[in-house]
Parts: structure tokens; sequence; C-alpha cells
């Protein structure tokens, strides 16, 4: 496998010795807790909320995975977590409770199988995930997974992507149905083609701006065709502009979308143009994405022989083939396997694999509702199938119905959770299973729920969504829900939720089961549940839920104010901690030694270039970056160049943090307003600038674990 001629298994390895290698200083106390955090989660590697435990981040493009990565994933769900793997809403695959000491064994099994945890947390291009039906989806205009895997494979370890203001998220759809999301992503590629001489030229139209958390915003059109070929420019021109526009400072409006917010999307694509002109006037190179084939045959739906077992049996078997059966263009199927919550224990793994290879599937995927995909059933494989995946557990009905509930880990795990969403979506399945008799007139709704405002269970965009909250009542704190109705991505529209009512989590289910029963017997005709919320009204549904959100007296009814899975706890903040993607001062220092880097850089093709007054000001402009950045440690900032130079000549020369070359050179620099000259002028300070810039990197390489500076060996001031 390679990734821009490097072979990714080896550039796994090195990744993995460097990581244990910080751990190490970690752990010795020999670096500063921060700097390590923003290392860590760049590697995918989340903090909980219970001390010394981590999550552990699989980073799965488009969900693609084998059997002998289905058996790898079982190994360490075994060996290091807690027996279960957690599929995600981005199509990854979480492990919780790992030992930090144990996370360099965990990312070797994983490269051992071809997967990384690399940049799947932290400030950087999360996952790239398409259609979970790509390349079976009955209606794709072309399977977009090599495409999207491609992409994925560019920007991993990609310097554009390793120093973001905010995480970044891309998705491919293979048509218009939205099976893709890219409403709710900072770039969404939907396929799609034009006619150009004749021929036929296959591209995507691009959104933009979207994404979900506690500002929700639907992405916004960009073009409506972008070729092939211009897919990877694209992508690193909207980078480098949300590399540089990102709000640094001000981390709850860092994401792209409050730039396109900001400025409006004329002058977004005005500065997209000059980004888009600069990378082809240096003449960057990219990789050539493969050509898909267009979809022209339609699908239908595979003669499926009847099941010869008990009649209890066939009715199930029936349902699972009505909800789980995705009929392909080929005369197969696809198969969806619905995972309770997102949860896949060791057996079902390895049995999932040896599934797998019994049946030689076409392919394995995750999916962003948190399920697996099976392709390239054949009608006569499917009773046999249908008995292997119940021998282990994996062949409940109503995969991405009604009773497919979405959440996220919630307080079971995650510092950012008010709430148990694991444990109320658990009561929220078995209510469905015991009270639910039949779900097919509620095709469409989903119940997607979230720990706290962040949506990683996409709340917003449920029919019924629940996002986590506290609020007293009788004047006990006790966990609530934020209830918001009427949410979707569709071929139609997409449309964020709206929220109303706050119910008391163990009044949840029934409310739901309230919420049901009123469309059930309200609706009209054949009409939606999303229609019937906004005709019926937000306001109405509200009073027909009020009494749920009551409790009695705490006497004698004392689980009612506790939360679910934790009824022998009194319910509190208290274990709340700080979002770790939320940034540091770590995140600026390490930006501006990385715009230095950037600015030295240019200074020296400018020079190469004969662009003296160029060159000067870049260098200038390097050496004022690093100044600022490691300003920082003393909580210093300021607008004027002037100030920041006198600082940093008190706090970082004159105390022998860099050597004393640079004593005459900052004075010198805090006097001059722009570089001039000819090249014999110029070259002397050219010079110096490229050892400040990597003094300063080397200051910064060897603070301690408080954010101390430790002193350079004295070096002779400059010769030149």
């Amino acid at each position: 496998m390679k990734q821009n001629g490097t072979d990714i298994q080896e550039s796994f390895g090195k990744e993995i010795q460097k990581f244990e290698e910080q751990v190490s200083l970690y752990l010795n106390k020999e670096i500063p807790e921060e700097k390590f955090k923003r290392y860590r989660l760049q590697n995918g590697i989340y903090g909980q909320r219970q001390p010394g435990s981590q999550m552990v981040r699989v980073k799965i493009p488009t969900g693609h995975l084998t059997a002998k990565q289905l058996r790898g994933l079982a190994d360490i769900a075994e060996h290091y977590a807690t027996g279960i793997g957690h599929v995600t809403t981005r199509q990854d695959i979480q492990f919780h409770y790992v030992k930090l000491e144990k996370v360099t064994e965990v990312m070797t099994a994983l490269s051992k199988v071809g997967l990384t945890t690399r940049e799947a947390c932290g400030n950087t291009v999360r996952n790239v995930t398409s259609c979970h039906l790509a390349g079976m989806c009955p209606t794709e205009l072309f399977d977009v997974s090599e495409i999207a895997e491609k992409v994925a494979y560019h920007l991993l370890w990609n310097p554009i992507n390793q120093d973001l203001p905010r995480k970044f998220k891309i998705s491919f759809s293979g048509c218009t149905s939205e099976c893709g999301l890219a409403a709710i992503h900072d770039i969404g590629f939907v396929a799609g083609s034009r006619e150009a001489a004749g021929q036929t030229e296959l591209g995507f139209k691009v959104f933009v701006g979207g994404g979900l958390g506690s500002h929700p915003k639907l992405a916004q059109l960009y073009t409506e065709f972008l070729p092939m070929d211009e897919v990877l420019p694209f992508c690193e021109a909207i980078l480098k502009l949300f590399d540089t526009h990102g709000n640094r400072r001000n981390k709850s409006k860092a994401r792209m979308k409050f730039v396109l917010e900001n400025w409006g999307m004329d002058k977004f694509k005005e500065e997209m143009t000059k980004i888009l002109a600069e990378i082809k006037d240096i003449g960057q190179q990219f990789p050539t994405l493969p050509l898909p084939g267009l979809k022209t045959k339609t699908p239908t739906m595979p003669l499926v022989q009847e099941s010869k077992g008990t009649e209890p049996n066939a009715q199930r078997f029936e349902q699972w083939r009505k909800t789980n059966i995705i009929p392909q263009v080929d005369e197969s199927c696809a198969v969806q396997i619905k995972l309770r919550l997102g949860d896949i224990t060791v057996a079902q793994f390895r049995g999932l694999a040896d599934v797998v290879d019994q049946f030689e599937t076409k392919t394995v995927r995750t999916t962003h509702q948190q399920n697996i995909i099976l392709q390239g059933i054949t009608a006569t494989q499917i009773p046999g199938l249908y008995e292997a995946l119940n021998a282990i557990g994996l062949a409940d009905a109503g995969a991405e119905r009604v009773v497919d509930v979405i959440a996220c880990p919630g307080a079971d795990t995650c510092q950012l959770a008010l709430t148990n969403s694991m444990g109320v979506g658990g009561a929220i399945v078995d209510k469905f299973s015991s009270e639910l008799d039949n779900y097919d007139d509620l095709a469409g709704v989903r119940v997607r729920i979230s720990g706290c405002p962040n949506s990683c269970g996409h709340h917003h965009i449920a029919g019924i969504g629940l996002h986590g909250v506290a609020k007293k009542v009788n004047g006990t704190l006790v966990p609530h829900y934020q209830m918001h109705l009427g949410g979707g991505v569709n071929a139609d529209k997409a449309v964020i939720g709206k929220s109303k009512i706050k119910l008391p989590a163990k009044n949840i289910p029934s409310a739901i089961m309230a919420l049901i029963k009123l469309f059930r017997e309200n609706r009209e005709g054949e009409e939606g549940f999303n229609a019937f919320i906004d005709r019926y009204g937000r306001e109405a549904i509200g009073e027909k839920l009020s009494e749920f959100t009551d409790l009695p007296p705490i006497d004698g009814a004392l689980s009612m104010y506790r939360d679910w899975k934790e009824e022998d706890k009194v319910f509190s903040l208290d274990e709340i901690g700080p979002g770790e993607c939320s940034g540091t001062v770590v995140d600026m220092i390490e930006h501006n030694l990385r715009r230095a880097e950037e600015s030295i850089t240019k200074a020296a093709r400018a020079f190469d270039r004969n662009k003296y007054e160029e060159a000067g000001d870049l260098i200038k402009e390097a050496i004022l970056f690093d100044a600022r950045s490691l300003l920082y440690t003393f909580g210093t900032d300021s607008p004027h160049d002037d100030q920041i130079l006198k600082e940093f000549q008190q706090k970082f020369v004159e105390q022998g943090l860099l050597s004393e070359r640079f004593e005459i050179f900052t004075e010198e620099l805090g006097k001059w307003a722009v570089f001039g000259g000819t090249a014999e002028s110029l070259k002397p300070m050219l010079d110096e600038g490229l050892a400040f810039v990597k003094e300063c990197r080397e200051a910064y390489d060897r603070i301690d674990s408080k954010m101390k500076f430790k002193k350079t060996e004295k070096v002779q001031t400059r010769t030149g």
C-alpha cells in the first residue's frame, strides 16, 4: 500500500516508535501534559473521564474492512479494552478503557492489519467517510469508494493537515439521495456528471461549510460541478484557507462553517480562487484519482427461498429480509447488520470475520448509521447467511428503522457528556422491543442521542433527536434530555431539528412511545413523521408530552432522579472535564512555529529569485511568528511588533534561552519596518533568520513538564 510514493506500513512503524518515545517522556515528566495531549490526540488517542484510561479511535476510510482486520480488531477488544468495539457515526471503530502504557501495543497490532489511529482525533482532517451504500446503492451514479479512500490517504500525514484551527470533515456520496450526509460536512462531494464535447465527464457537486455541534449549520452549495482532477487541489486549497482564516483564539467559533458565515459565499469563492491559482502557479502535483464507471442497470430484489425453520424463526427471518437486505444491480444484494447502539463484541468480530470468509462477500463496511454492511450476497446465500449471523447475535431486523437507535458513548467514558446516552438508548431499544410490534408505518423515523450538545450522535438530523442536559426538579439536579423534532438529511432537503421540550432521562422511553402513538393517531393519510411535526406543531406536541416533564417526590422514587445505568450513583456534573479537542496554548505555539518555518522557507525562495524586498518582509514575519509563539508560555501577546520583539529580547535572549548571537539581531529587527537593499546586505539577515527559526523550534523541543524553557549552551554572536 502506497501513499504519495511512500509505503504506508513503513510510516505506521515510524509513527508508533515516535509515539512510544513521547509516552516515555510524558510518563517521566519530561514534557508538559498539554504538549503530549496535543500529540496524543493527533494520533487518535482520546482521554476518558476515568483517569488513566484512553479511548483509541481506529481510522477506517469509507469504513472498508477485511476479515483479517476484523480478527485484528477482535484481538484488541479482547486483550486491551472491554471486550467491545464501538462503531461511530464517522465509520470509525473505538475502544475504551485502554491503558496509556498499552497504546503502542494496540497501534502495533493495528498496523499489522493495515489500520491506524493517526488523525482520527485532534485538529486534523478526520476520517473521510462515504455513502455507506457506495458500490451497492440502487440510485448511485458511480461508486465513490476508491476516490474517497484516495483522498483520505493523500491527506494522511499531509503537512497541511497537522495543525488546523479545529477538526475538519469530508464526505462522498454516489448520488443525490444524501446517504453521504454532505449537508453536515465541511466538504460534501456528491457524484455528478456533465456533457462536454460529446463525452460524459464525471465529477462532483460540492457543498461546503456544514457541521453540527452546539451551533449546527447546513452546508452551502459551492459549485454544481467540479471535475475529477480538481478534487484534490480543491481539498488542499480549502484546507489552506481554513488554516489561515479559522478562528484559533475562540475554539467555539473555530470550525470552517464560521469562516463561511462571516464572509459569505462570494468572498469565500474569491479567496479559494486565489489559493487555487497559487497552487497551480507553483506546479504542485497531485495523485490521479481512479475513474469509476457509470451505473446503467436497475437493481431488482433477488428471489430468496423461504425459511424452513419453525414459525417464529420464519417470521423473524422474513422481517429481517424485508428490512436488512438491499438489492444491487448485479442481481445480488447487500445485507445490513444492525448493531445495538453501535457495539460489537469480541465473539461477534470473529464470527463476522468467519462469515466474510465463508460467504466470500465482496466487501464489508462500517456505516455512519453505526451498523455494518456486507456486499455481494447472492439469493441462494441469504438463508444460510441469516442462520450464520443469528448464531452470533447479529441477525436483528430493523436496520435503519425506528428500532435502530444511534447513540454516542456519552457519560460512560466521555469527559464532555452530561448524561449516559448509551443507557437511555438501551432503555429505548428495550421499550421498542416490548411494545412496538410493527414499525412499517414509521419509515424514516430515527432516534439519535448525544450525551451533550456537541452532536456526536447526530441528534440534530433525526426525526427524534435527544441531547443531554441537567435540570433541577424538586430542588434536586436530575439528568434530562432536550428533545429535537423534525430533523433529517435526505434527497429532498436537509433540516436541522428544532428543540421544544426538556424531559427527565427516566421518562424518555415512555415519552417517545407516546409521541409515536400521537403520530399514528393524528397523521393524515400517508403523511411522513417530519411533515406531521410541522403540521401538528411543536408547541402542541410539547403540551401533549408535558405529563412526562414531572417526577414524583424523591422519597420513594429515588431511581427516577438518577441516570440510566447509574441508578446507584447520585447524578452530578462533577466528573465533567474540559473537551480535549477544544485546543490549548500549545496549539497556538505550534501553529506559529509552523508559520515561522513556512515564512522563512518562502523568504529563501524569494531571495533566490532576486525579490529582496519580499524576502525581507518574510524574514521579519518569520521572526515575529516565532517570538509570539514562545511568548505565549509567559501569557504575553501584543498587536505591536516592536513590543513583541522587546519582550522576546528580555525573556529569551537576555535570559539565555536562545544563544547570544541573536542579541543584536532582534534589536536591529525592531528598528526596521522593511528590509531592503542588495543581496549582499540581505544575505546575512536571511542566514540569521534561518538560524533563529531553527533555534526557536529547538527551544520549544526543550520545554519541560511545567512549560518552562531550558537554557541553551552559549554560542558566539554572529560573524556575518
